[in-house]
């Protein structure tokens, strides 16, 4: 594993301008240059690069990062294959991992051995956590296929088993078990319920914690290690593998509850991506086993958008998917409890096709809705398939099969429905408040102080936030190195370059979003009471939608403009 300052040293020897002109022609607009995306056919450019900042962002297509991104992106390479190749050009020297290397891998592996057994044991002694798990509903047959275990409270529990063990302090931190401040070295999970990750070969490489009150963060997963990297693993794949070849479809739910629970009553051929959006290393791992997914989300606002974000990695990757939309509210796991296994099959049964979903999701006029879809089954590989969900669109929406032909060949040339200018970005709340802090990062602790990152609803906008409140710098260029996924690279290099607000407005930007993400938060707690009959909470709530219309000086919820 490379330290981000031979990356650092990497991107500092190579100029982005220089590294893509030797690929695509490039033409100096402005401050930036311009060209025409090597990614999607397009006449007019929307391609930018910027040497002042050193990323580049498409703004037909969405893709954006760094140089390793675009290496990655271009030649079809793992990130380690772009390290080699951009090391190479740049003249860096990379450390090889000799047997010295190889032989601390081994140690890390049996320390992630070695916890599995200690949260196990700590468990069957523990009263609270046991008592936790029958009140969740988890029997115990379940907990041992899973390995269940409890990280009890204290700074110190695992870290002095592993010195007993005879583990040293430079492994144990690269473990990724333990960290170092204050206290010393100390246990990085503490009062948490332990859900071990697994990998194929039934190796545990890392774990996910989760609390037992309401204490944040609820859920904790291990950092990356040389055994673990979060967005290449799906947690309960292990379990499901078996069952995912055999019915040939693989259920996505969002947490590791909602998997146990299914296999639990039954549905064994569940999995979920660890607390961040579906990634294309877990799509890699999945296609070993199947090409068919379901997607099982929130029927809310954010669930619906994780879903088009998930759909369109889905196809790009030459997958099918469906997708089931829960109730508001409602989980996996609060409906297998409540109302039991075959309740939950038969909303599996009856999942919509991706036309369908996109149809029923959509608020928006039907033209508008009719270029969603058609810029999502754009992503599409497989022509046969691309003409089935054609024939789908046209016959739902009554619009004639030529015409949707026609705009679906536009978009691949162009990257738009049109033709004549790049795709709208939209830009809500939780996406300009992230633009703010990467405009400005020392915003960043003010903005997560009145939205914390749990209430944040956009897995991409939550997971940059995370990383961005973490790290000591908060440049783009350290931000880029830090995130995981495409996709947040492709938000940060787009917000990067196009923040979306007059920056003379950062404040008053920042504050008028966070006012209107208070008042959709209670918005949503006003329908949830209606719903209940709980006429004390809503008159309450009401006084405070009053209050906060008042304050904001909005004369309706209509009336709410960002700068």
């Amino acid at each position: 594993m490379q330290s981000n300052g031979i990356l650092d040293e990497i991107k500092n020897r190579i100029d982005i301008v220089e590294l893509i002109s030797d690929y695509i022609p490039l033409k100096r607009a402005g401050q930036n240059y311009k060209g025409l995306c090597p990614f999607h056919t397009e006449k007019t450019p929307s391609f930018m690069v910027s040497p002042q900042k050193q990323i580049f962002h498409c703004f037909g297509c969405g893709t954006g990062g760094d140089i390793f991104g675009f290496v990655m992106k271009y030649e079809s390479l793992s990130f380690r294959e772009a390290l080699h190749l951009l090391a190479k050009k740049a003249g860096v020297r990379l450390r090889s991992q000799d047997s010295a290397g190889r032989k601390d891998t081994e140690t890390i592996r049996a320390m992630q051995k070695e916890a599995l057994g200690f949260f196990m044991e700590t468990l069957a002694r523990s009263e609270t956590a046991k008592a936790y798990l029958k009140r969740r509903g988890i029997a115990e047959t379940i907990q041992k296929d899973f390995s269940i275990g409890y990280a009890p409270a204290g700074w110190h529990n695992l870290y002095n088993r592993l010195k007993a063990k005879g583990f040293e302090d430079p492994l144990i931190l690269q473990a990724g078990l333990c960290s170092a401040g204050g206290k010393g070295i100390y246990d990085i999970f503490r009062a948490r319920i332990m859900f071990p990750i697994f990998n194929l070969h039934s190796d545990v490489i890392a774990f996910g914690g989760r609390v037992m009150d309401n204490t944040q963060p609820k859920y904790l997963n291990s950092p990356d290690t040389v055994l673990f990297k979060k967005g290449d693993n799906l947690y309960a794949l292990y379990n499901a593998k078996e069952e995912i070849r055999k019915k040939d479809f693989v259920i996505v739910v969002e947490g590791y509850l909602d998997a146990i629970m299914c296999h639990q009553h039954g549905i064994r051929n569940a999995v979920a991506p660890l607390g961040t959006s579906l990634t294309e290393g877990q799509l890699k791992k999945l296609r070993r086993f199947t090409n068919n997914v379901l997607l099982v989300f929130d029927g809310d606002e954010a669930g619906v958008a994780a879903a088009k974000r998930s759909l369109a990695l889905i196809f790009e990757h030459g997958l099918k998917a469906k997708i089931l939309l829960l109730p508001e509210g409602e989980d996996p796991d609060s409906i297998l409890r409540e109302k039991g296994a075959e309740h939950m099959k038969r909303l599996i049964s009856q999942a919509s096709s991706p036309v369908d979903f996109l149809l029923k999701s959509s608020s928006a006029p039907m033209e508008d809705t009719i270029n969603e879809a058609i810029a999502i089954i754009a992503k599409v590989n497989d022509p046969i398939l691309t003409g089935e969900l054609v024939i789908e669109l046209s016959d739902r929406t009554r619009r004639n099969e030529r015409d949707i032909r026609e705009k679906l060949n536009t978009y691949k040339k162009t990257g738009t429905i049109t033709g004549n200018k790049p795709k709208t970005m939209l830009y809500n709340e939780e996406i300009l408040l992230l633009s703010a802090a990467i405009q400005a990062p020392e915003k960043t602790e003010e903005i997560l102080s009145r939205v914390p990152i749990e209430d944040i609803k956009d897995n991409v906008v939550r997971e940059v936030f995370k990383r961005l409140s973490s790290l000591e710098d908060k440049t783009v260029h350290a931000l880029l190195t830090a995130s995981e996924t495409e996709e947040e690279r492709a938000l940060i290099s787009r917000l990067s370059l196009n923040p979306g607000f007059d920056l003379s407005n950062l404040d008053k930007n920042i504050d008028d979003c966070i006012k209107k993400i208070t008042m959709k938060r209670v918005e949503e707690r006003i329908k949830t009471a209606e719903l209940a009959g709980d006429l004390k909470l809503l008159t309450s709530l009401l006084s405070k939608r009053q209050r906060l219309l008042q304050e904001a000086g909005w004369t309706s919820l209509t009336d709410r403009r960002i700068p």
